[in-house]
């Protein structure tokens, strides 16, 4: 049985989806450009950004089951995944080429920090469901 929508649980269940696209293009770019420096940080922003519009659709649907109307979960999706990407590729430059960790076991270990980071933010802001209903008065 599948965890209920919206759920961390459900929403791993859907990231692990997601994670293997975002890293399979990840490979792909560090495969296909210069492997020193500041290419491997290069080639995960340009796999957050390409991944990032995937996961939209993969997280409206499968993890939030949202109803939410596409002119506001696309922006809002992409503005987070836009803040996220900025954030991981500072956190991804600065452990492996600042302090100079695996740029492959750095690759786990920042994606797992802004993940739970860009749950919270699809969850609370994107996908959340607001109630449009204005209660009836006493009358």
């Amino acid at each position: 049985m599948l965890p209920e929508h919206g759920t961390f649980r459900r929403y791993v269940m859907t990231s692990m989806v997601n994670f293997l696209v975002f890293y399979t293009l990840w490979e792909i770019l560090v495969f296909l450009l210069p492997n020193e420096e500041y290419w491997p940080t290069v080639s995960w922003a340009a796999a957050w950004f390409l991944g990032s519009l995937q996961a939209h659709w993969t997280h409206r649907i499968w993890t939030f089951n949202s109803s939410r109307d596409i002119k506001w979960t696309i922006p809002t999706t992409m503005i987070l995944y836009i803040l996220g990407g900025i954030g991981s590729t500072s956190c991804y430059y600065i452990g492996t080429v600042t302090f100079g960790f695996d740029f492959r076991l750095f690759f786990l270990l920042n994606s797992s920090l802004w993940g739970f980071l860009n749950y919270i933010g699809q969850r609370e802001i994107a996908f959340k469901e607001v109630n449009t209903f204005a209660p009836l008065g006493n009358e």
